[in-house]
């Protein structure tokens, strides 16, 4: 058997070799950046195009929240993570994901990262098994996989912990007795949970499957950035706020104490301390109206299960209190510690954990991409194009698809 030939590291690869997409079934070569990266961490010209994968994430899932039929654009918000997966492998598809919900967090708040989150989990393996030519089915069962278990954790978080399983198997006998073919008990009541979430995550992979090999397979062909290695990526730890750290342990410290017990006493306490931390920090009463406008909701529904459930108007009213007093303690976190000091607390906690080459990767990129998005001119540019296209799912798509490809490569060319 003919021995293949080893590839000289110091030259650039072939035009369009590296950036196959896998439609053949053939796993691309790495470029030489890529293979310095896994080696000694990441060089200029991947880190560039990671960063500007991951800028491009987080813009997508902010801009989701402001326009039009939002949703359609939220579902894209996984593409260019699944292409890092495709283009640079599983770490390094991982790893931008991880910086591309720091950034979210940084700029949106940890109160509202429930979206973002199945998606940053399954679009880079989704990537990863377009590139090695995998099939559909093989992409919908495994984005429906990660996300069955993302809704499985944060499903039992919120039975147990907030809404309280005596309320939720209290109301689901409620359910019963208007529906009286479900089945009684404890069991039944688990079960047909556990199948809903799979339904609904089968559902959301076959989606995510779809936009995520629409948008690669038409992913333009373009070479990467050439490496910068001499040129200083800003660190968002030296401009953070110094009381950021400070900030982030006293939230810490609050919801741990909220979620531990609703004692109307322990709740008053942390209320009391949370109005005097707000004062304090000057979060402002814009950053009050706006963490009570997202709560209210979840505590409304936390309320009914309990009112329903037929646990006590007492317990319900406290169990719904703790979730506001969650929210809003997320909210100040945000207000207080603002982007930057979220943004640099994240990556002091990442560069702790560096011997874990993921997050050393992950730490880079967030380096490298840090308040590098023009995130206002971004979303202009898409408003634009998203006004001259057909107000449908599909034309939305396509057209947030092609922004996408436009916008990840700002970064690199700046």
């Amino acid at each position: 058997m003919r021995r293949r030939p080893v590839r000289n590291e110091s030259s650039a690869p072939p035009p369009g070799a590296s950036d196959s997409g896998g439609r053949d079934g053939r796993r691309s070569e790495e470029p030489p950046a890529v293979a310095a990266s896994h080696a000694g961490g990441p060089v200029g010209g991947e880190r560039r195009t990671l960063a500007g994968l991951a800028n491009v994430a987080s813009l997508t899932f902010l801009v989701g929240r402001v326009v039009p039929l939002g949703w359609t654009v939220v579902i894209v918000g996984g593409v260019p993570l699944a292409r890092a997966g495709q283009r640079h492998g599983v770490r390094a598809g991982y790893a931008t994901a991880g910086a591309s919900l720091v950034e979210t967090m940084a700029i949106m708040g940890p109160a509202r990262m429930g979206i973002p989150v199945p998606h940053a989990l399954s679009a880079p393996l989704l990537g990863v098994l377009e590139g090695r030519g995998r099939g559909f089915a093989a992409l919908a069962a495994a984005g429906s996989a990660v996300r069955f278990g993302w809704y499985a954790v944060t499903s039992t978080f919120s039975i147990l912990l907030i809404v309280g399983l005596d309320a939720y198997l209290g109301t689901y006998e409620r359910v019963r007795g208007v529906l009286d073919f479900l089945p009684a008990g404890r069991t039944p009541a688990l079960w047909i949970t556990a199948t809903w979430l799979l339904v609904w995550s089968i559902g959301a992979g076959l989606i995510q499957a779809w936009v995520v090999r629409r948008a690669l397979r038409r992913w333009p062909v373009a070479p990467d950035p050439e490496p910068d290695g001499d040129r200083r990526a800003p660190d968002a730890r030296e401009a953070a706020p110094r009381h950021a750290g400070r900030t982030t342990l006293v939230a810490i410290a609050g919801i741990v104490a909220t979620l531990a017990t609703t004692d109307p006493r322990v709740l008053g306490a942390v209320a009391a301390g949370l109005a005097i931390a707000w004062i304090a920090s000057r979060a402002g009463a814009r950053a009050v109206v706006n963490g009570v406008l997202l709560g209210v909701p979840l505590a409304a529904t936390t309320l009914a299960f309990g009112l329903v459930g037929g646990i006590g108007t007492a317990l319900a009213l406290r169990r719904g209190a703790r979730v506001l007093l969650l929210v809003l303690i997320a909210v100040w976190l945000r207000a207080a510690a603002q982007s930057e000091g979220l943004r640099a607390v994240s990556m002091r906690a990442m560069h702790r954990m560096r011997r874990v080459p993921t997050l050393a990767l992950a730490t880079a990129i967030l380096g490298a991409s840090a308040g590098a998005g023009d995130y206002r001119g971004a979303a202009r540019r898409l408003g634009h194009l998203l006004r001259a296209a057909p107000k449908r799912p599909a034309p939305i798509v396509d057209t947030t698809l092609a922004w996408v490809a436009q916008e990840s490569r700002r970064p690199a060319d700046g």
